[in-house]
Formats: structure tokens, sequence, C-alpha cells
């Protein structure tokens, strides 16, 4: 018991001392004066404390700018890949609508006998196939000749082979393949060679 009695003086001995200090520095009004404070203890310290503060508070901020700012980009980006991702598929639903009837002129062009050529009938197929060729490729529909092309599986379906021709070249070209803003609307579906 006589620890803690002797602890405990020792502690008012020291709250006393803080108290008396603390009122050293008070003004009338029971607010401390900071200029006999600054007189008392180093000001030039409380200053740099106050300038890193400042520097932490301005880091923080930039750092949060950079992140929202990059998040923006990051949004925009996004916004703008999601806007081109939903032009092709509705343009890609209208287009292969219109592909079969492009395939189906191409064929009876094809097909048509040398002979029949001079009827007008036929040059009125060629010539609407030419026009919604020309209205395709303004639409950014682009296509091209795959026959005695090397296979290339991501614009190539191997639909079947055909002996005693070169390995691996298209013969032939059931329908075309057609690209639309460098991605493939539709793959070409194309006969093959193959050696026996």
């Amino acid at each position: 018991m006589w620890k803690k009695d002797k602890n405990s003086d020792k502690e008012k001995d020291i709250f006393e001392e803080m108290e008396s200090e603390i009122e050293e520095f008070e003004n009338e009004e029971g607010e401390i004066n900071e200029e006999k404070l600054c007189e008392n203890a180093n000001c030039e310290l409380l200053e740099d404390v106050e300038k890193d503060l400042e520097k932490k508070e301005e880091e923080k901020t930039r750092d949060v700018l950079a992140r929202v700012q990059a998040d923006f980009e990051n949004f925009k980006k996004r916004v703008d890949r999601d806007k081109d991702d939903m032009i092709f598929f509705l343009k890609q639903d209208i287009f292969k609508k219109i592909l079969p009837f492009v395939d189906d002129l191409d064929r009876i062009i094809k097909a048509t006998d040398p002979e029949n050529t001079d009827t007008w009938i036929y040059e009125w197929t060629v010539a609407l196939q030419k026009k919604l060729n020309g209205d395709l490729k303004k639409l950014w529909l682009e296509t091209f000749n795959s026959i005695w092309q090397e296979v290339n599986p991501s614009l190539h379906d191997v639909m079947t082979t055909v002996p005693w021709k070169p390995e691996w070249i298209i013969c032939d070209e059931f329908e075309k393949w057609y690209m639309i803003n460098k991605r493939v609307l539709r793959h070409a579906k194309v006969v093959v060679g193959a050696w026996e």
C-alpha cells in the first residue's frame, strides 16, 4: 500500500508541473498563446512539421488525382472498345443476312454457260453483283480471293480435299471470307489439295 501512495504522489507532482507549465503559456481567455510557446520551444521544428504535413497531403492529393485520371482514361478506352464491338455485332447481323444473296449471285455467274453470257439477264446479274459488292465495300466489308493461297486456319474452313493437288493449297471456294474493321466476319469454306 505504501508503494501505491508513493506512486500516486509522483503522479500528482507531474500533473501539477504540467498544469503550471500550461498556465505559463495561457493568455487571459485561457487559450494557449503561440508566441510564448514559440519563445520557449523550437518554432522551426513546428514549421518543419507543418511543411512535412503539407507535403504529405499534396502527395496524397497527387496520387489520388493520378489514379482518377488513369481510371478515366481506362474508362474511355473501354467505352470506345465496347462501342466498336457493338457496331461490329450490329453490322455482323445485317451482313450475315445479305451475304447468302451475294453468294448466290456469284454461283449464278460461275455456273452460266459461256454461250449464255450475251443475254440481258446475265448482264443484269453481273451489274447487280458489281453494284452490291461496291456498296458493301463502302460499308467497310472486305473480301479476298482465296484460290491458290495456302490455308490459313483463322480465315478458312476446309470442307473437303481433292487428291493430286498441291497439299494445303486452296483449289476451290464454296463461300468467300469477309472482314469488317480488320475482324473476320465469316470464314471461307474451301477445298484444298492433298497428295495421296
